[in-house]
């Protein structure tokens, strides 16, 4: 087995394949100490992360905003340039901190996103986000981005 683990600098390259991703993995630190991590759909804007809170979940109670959070995106593909290495895996993670979304203007914009994202073909003036739904942002303080290639 060999593998190189190669850091990203290239915040386009970074943000290219953030656009692309369709989902990732959210951490939160809650208020009762613990840690909940949840598998979302998100929309990427200005070196934030977007997504959804469902406020029936359990933990919901215990979101601390204001709290550190991470988000993380991997993928995988053949390394086909390469006679070296067989695998390349590509993972992305953004640090920050959890907060509310109280300004209606961006809430609206972020559900437009989402359904650009996510549900192209259904019309603007019919798409809805469920009322258990909270929108929240990942404001973020660092992100970093690794490539790992190997045989």
């Amino acid at each position: 087995m060999k593998k190189q683990i190669t850091q990203v600098r290239d915040i386009a390259e970074i943000e290219k394949q953030l656009l692309q991703a369709q989902s990732g993995i959210l951490c939160i630190h809650l208020s009762n100490e613990k840690l909940m991590q949840i598998a979302c759909n998100f929309v990427y804007l200005d070196k934030n992360i977007y997504t959804y809170l469902d406020s029936t979940d359990e933990n919901y109670e215990y979101v601390k905003y204001g709290s550190a959070g991470s988000f993380t995106i991997s993928s995988n593909e053949a390394n086909k340039k390469s006679k070296e290495f067989t695998y390349k895996l590509s993972f992305i993670t953004i640090n920050g901190e959890i907060k509310d979304i109280d300004d209606n203007k961006l809430c609206e914009q972020i559900t437009e996103l989402y359904r650009l994202k996510y549900s192209p073909l259904i019309d603007a003036s019919e798409y809805l986000v469920s009322e258990n739904l909270k929108p929240v942002i990942l404001d973020t303080n660092e992100i970093k981005a690794l490539i790992e290639e190997g045989i």
